[in-house]
């Protein structure tokens, strides 16, 4: 007599259980997190600035311009910002 072995729907069934946490988690890693929030102040010399700061000097300095991009660069030796308007306009604020 020859024995004969079952195939029971079980097995397939408990390896698609072991997948299903995979993919979760795997879709999760390819959620972005939302970017944190950045308070910057600069302090030198007893003088502190902030971002909002140094925008809001270079913004009335350049009144003139429509501002796409603004990139600043920081000097506190020089108690200045130099900056960068839409990748062309270039100058600097005494602070």
């Amino acid at each position: 007599m020859a024995i004969v072995k079952k195939k029971t729907a079980a097995a397939p069934a408990a390896a698609e259980k072991k997948e299903a946490p995979v993919a979760k988690t795997a879709a999760k890693a390819n959620r972005k997190a939302p970017a944190p929030k950045v308070a910057l102040k600069i302090q030198y010399m007893g003088k502190e600035f902030t971002q909002e700061d140094l925008v809001a000097a270079v913004q009335a300095a350049c009144q003139e311009l429509t501002i796409k991009t603004m990139d600043l660069y920081m000097k506190p030796e020089d108690n200045a910002v130099y900056y960068v308007i839409n990748g062309d306009v270039t100058g600097k604020v005494e602070l």
